[in-house]
């Protein structure tokens, strides 16, 4: 009886370890960190800061230590230019008509009426021209239903890139405005028409999700940002979910693969010319670090990088 038990608990133990083992095993790389430090060969190139595209104060000010480490890289590296911002190809109405739909096509004709409405109502009640609100896109309509913001002044991202003028660094774009309206055109329209109705539904909810992913993005935590971004949408229901990874394929993983190639530029220019100068200081949003599709794995991966987390707090 006794050898029984004994033979019972051994292989309960057994059944843990290994499920235990295929756990780690399994767990997807970069759920945690949002500053690396790239290297190639033992030489540091530069470093990648995750942000989150916010004005609130909370994700505006940056640890000394990340800001020291910035005043000393020669290269600024800007996920994309803001559409005001000189380099930009894309200068005030240009870039909102990338976003309209085509000839005399309107969002009620591709969403219905009473979407389409709901749309014009959140978004002129944000200031949005009421042409482009009835005009609108699908997917920019998506992004565009957000609370109104409470506080003032630029993201991170462009206070940088205003900073990294004024000392005169290398500034480069890791995402062309080309590249990112082509991933969101390619996105079926079926699917930009139901996130979009899911993200009208969970509006009431907005104020909610934002504080959550700026609690997230506090913590560092990567995943549980991006389970506050999606939380639109309902995971358990599987036609939601199959749009959901649509989503995630056209504005997260597709874009992923471009700002990867991109960041080559830089970070092996700092290689040729600055070694051991500081590198390159990329900015991009922190969902795009997350996971094995994520930046930091492939620039590991597939161009053999060097990828370490810093730790700042």
């Amino acid at each position: 009886m006794f050898s029984e038990k004994k033979s019972f608990i051994y292989a309960l133990l057994f059944i843990v370890v290994a499920f235990t083992a295929l756990f780690f095993y399994n767990k997807q790389p970069y759920t945690e960190g949002t500053f690396w430090e790239v290297s190639k060969d033992g030489e540091v190139l530069g470093h990648i800061l995750g942000t989150i595209h916010m004005n609130d104060e909370k994700v505006t000010k940056l640890n000394k230590k990340v800001m020291d480490i910035f005043d000393n890289s020669v290269g600024y590296s800007i996920e994309a230019f803001p559409s005001s911002h000189l380099w930009n190809p894309y200068h005030g109405f240009e870039n909102i008509k990338k976003k309209m739909m085509f000839e005399d096509k309107t969002l009620a004709d591709v969403a219905g009426e009473k979407t389409a409405n709901d749309v014009f109502q959140i978004l002129t009640k944000n200031g949005v021209n009421k042409e482009y609100a009835t005009k609108i896109k699908p997917w920019a309509a998506m992004f565009s239903i957000a609370a109104k913001s409470k506080h003032s002044g630029p993201i991170i991202d462009h206070k940088l890139l205003d900073l990294a003028s004024i000392q005169e660094k290398e500034i480069y774009q890791i995402e062309s405005p080309e590249e990112l309206l082509a991933a969101f055109y390619a996105m079926p329209m079926e699917s930009q028409v139901e996130l979009l109705k899911s993200k009208i539904k969970h509006f009431p909810k907005i104020q909610e999700t934002l504080d959550d992913m700026v609690d997230a993005y506090m913590e560092e935590d990567l995943q549980g940002l991006m389970d506050a971004s999606t939380s639109f949408v309902d995971k358990n229901d599987y036609q939601k979910n199959k749009h959901l990874q649509v989503y995630l394929k056209h504005s997260v993983y597709i874009r992923n693969i471009v700002m990867a190639h991109y960041m080559n530029l830089p970070f092996l220019y700092g290689l040729d010319r600055y070694k051991g100068q500081g590198g390159t200081f990329v900015c991009v949003g922190a969902l795009h670090l997350l996971g094995e599709k994520g930046v930091l794995s492939l620039l590991e991966k597939q161009y053999g990088f060097e990828i370490k987390r810093i730790k700042f707090k």
